[in-house]
């Protein structure tokens, strides 16, 4: 793959001296959490701001990597970038208008044994958590519709992810972001590097709502039900739906469950 730099972003970053893969990959930035030294390698987000010559400011996240692979059919030995993954899979659910990050520039090097990786991608300074926002004082004082209107867009987001055929695989409520835009809300899914294209829909909505049903605190069972409505766009679940979802209740209370017990 050759490096990407997108072309509505291509002048801002020449002016930051960051147009380039090895230019992002040597700036220094400021972590936004320690970095994972885990698996042989290196994992890291920094956080950069981008000026222009107007004076205007984007914020952007910069995420390196070196020797965090997976194998594929392509590099079955040395395996290739996790970032990679993310970056193509960011690239598909655009492509089919799920909401998504927006890449600014990607590249990936093979250095003598090394395996390295950065994608550059913009901010999303005006989301939070859909983990963190549920949590919130302005959540529990918000009003039940604005309420289900997060809820429905969530939903939606997920539902446009699983028709375009990905399996995110890691799908905790961290990993989806919101934001209010107009008159509702606007959910955005990140973090796609364990993502894979599961040809079973099912198999997509089992594994990915289990994931996000019980690592979600906060939720009520009305709530959790009307979540699932949004994700089959319906007003009233049919047979199958309904044996899917309550397949989902019981696999999440069982990962619940103390070990052992």
């Amino acid at each position: 793959m050759t490096d990407f730099i997108a072309p509505q972003w291509r002048d801002l970053l020449a002016e930051n001296a960051l147009d380039s893969v090895d230019a992002a990959w040597t700036r220094e930035v400021a972590w936004v959490e320690a970095p994972n030294d885990g698996r042989g390698g290196l994992s890291g987000v920094g956080r950069v701001s981008l000026s222009s010559s107007q004076g205007q400011v984007t914020g952007a996240f910069l995420k390196r990597q070196q020797n965090h692979t997976r194998r594929s059919w392509k590099h079955p030995l040395r395996g290739e970038a996790t970032f990679k993954r993310e970056f193509e899979m960011v690239q598909h659910l655009r492509a089919h208008g799920v909401p998504t990050l927006e890449p600014m520039l990607f590249g990936e090097r093979h250095v003598a044994n090394e395996v390295r990786a950065v994608l550059m991608t913009v901010a999303l300074d005006a989301y939070q958590p859909l983990d963190a926002l549920v949590a919130s004082e302005e959540f529990r004082h918000m009003p039940r519709g604005r309420k289900r209107q997060l809820l429905a867009a969530a939903a939606q987001t997920v539902r446009q992810m699983h028709e375009a055929g990905v399996q995110h695989r890691s799908l905790y409520a961290k990993h989806l972001f919101a934001a209010w835009h107009g008159e509702g809300y606007r959910v955005v899914v990140i973090d796609l590097e364990k993502s894979r294209f599961n040809a079973w829909g099912v198999l997509r909505t089992v594994h990915d709502l289990v994931t996000l049903n019980y690592r979600t605190t906060g939720w009520s069972r009305t709530a959790r039900l009307y979540f699932l409505k949004q994700y089959y766009a319906t007003n009233a679940l049919n047979g199958w739906q309904r044996a899917v979802c309550k397949l989902i209740a019981r696999r999440s209370s069982a990962r619940l469950k103390p070990r052992g017990k």
